[in-house]
């Protein structure tokens, strides 16, 4: 009789086991009459970033003479696509560390660059320019003119590298700087690119003064420049 109480009990004792083990490992289960159980389905997308439209070289206009002086312009026009969140950065480098352009048949032959009134601010107007002397420089546009870098907005008193908050705005045309071997950031767009690509442009001012000294020979002179689109 003990026997068969005892073999009672151990029985009840592995059912019992079995229902604790049954209810810790399957937890989905339920009394109900419905069970649910919810998940995520996740799609990482990458940022990505291109010119769309390159730039092109440039070709400054009219061509001007080495002794009567004058002044030349020339555009180029390029446009980025990106979908990333917190859109990109264009920055420009010369392969000039002074920023001149270089004669093709004699490179001791050059039209210096620019110098500002400040060397880390860009004029709005190239004035800097003494008598005798030449100046080459850039300034840049874009058709969202928020786009613009702040170191080619202005404030009410003309004055380059204005915040907002100080007053400035793009000006489109103005603030004029020089391009050398350290990369400076012309485009600073805050938004990813919508149905298509934004469009920037980059100007070029060359101006030779009557009577240049030291002489500017005959000769076609070229700057190198790279633009670099870089997601922020």
């Amino acid at each position: 009789m003990k026997i068969l109480l005892k073999s009672v009990n151990n029985a009840f004792l592995g059912l019992a086991v079995l229902g604790v083990v049954f209810m810790t490992f399957e937890p989905a289960m339920s009394l109900g009459a419905s069970a649910q159980y919810q998940f995520t389905i996740s799609q990482v997308v990458g940022a990505e970033i291109a010119f769309t439209a390159q730039p092109a070289n440039v070709v400054m206009t009219p061509s001007l003479g080495g002794i009567s002086g004058g002044t030349a312009f020339g555009t180029t026009t390029f446009a980025v696509s990106s979908n990333n969140l917190t859109g990109y950065t264009v920055t420009i480098i010369a392969s000039s560390t002074n920023g001149s352009m270089r004669g093709t048949a004699s490179t001791t032959n050059y039209i210096a660059g620019y110098i500002p009134v400040s060397p880390s601010t860009p004029d709005y107007t190239m004035s800097n320019v003494a008598a005798n002397k030449t100046g080459f420089a850039y300034t840049v546009q874009a058709s969202t003119t928020s786009d613009i870098s702040q170191l080619f907005w202005a404030d009410n008193f003309n004055i380059c590298d204005k915040s907002a908050v100080q007053n400035g705005a793009p000006s489109v045309g103005h603030c004029w700087y020089i391009a050398t071997s350290t990369a400076t950031t012309i485009v600073n767009r805050s938004l990813p690119t919508v149905g298509g690509a934004a469009t920037s442009s980059v100007i070029f001012q060359v101006q030779i003064k009557s009577n240049p000294n030291p002489a500017i020979p005959n000769d076609t002179y070229v700057a190198t420049t790279t633009l670099t689109a870089t997601t922020n």
